[in-house]
């Protein structure tokens, strides 16, 4: 399932915008984008400073953290716009779950 690269970033965006805004509220210094295919088959990656270690006082003057969401991995993985959705939505989740201190395992959990 292949989209524009416009139309999957707005799928992000929208995705972004239902997540609870007790939850967005917390989120500061953070850049998510969206991307082609990496070298491995990753659906997503966090690059950062947990947000729980942030209050540090050496956590100052830093680039933002980034969310990458890799477009290519997410449409080969989906037939219908709806699974399409529902992978970015999931995969924006699990990021964001790394970016707010969850591991691995705390996510699975979580069913991301």
């Amino acid at each position: 399932m292949k989209i524009s690269k416009e139309k999957f970033e707005e799928i992000v965006y929208q995705k972004f915008m239902k997540i609870p805004e007790k939850i967005r509220e917390k989120i500061e210094n953070l850049e998510i984008i969206v991307e082609g295919t990496p070298n491995l088959n990753l659906l997503g990656l966090y690059h950062g400073i947990p947000f729980q270690k942030r209050k540090s006082p050496l956590y100052s003057l830093v680039l933002p953290d980034r969310i990458v969401i890799f477009k290519e991995s997410i449409e080969k993985n989906c037939k219908t716009e709806e699974e399409l959705e529902n992978l970015i939505e999931k995969v924006l989740l699990h990021e964001i779950g790394h970016y707010l201190g969850l591991n691995e395992k705390e996510l699975r959990k979580l069913g991301l």
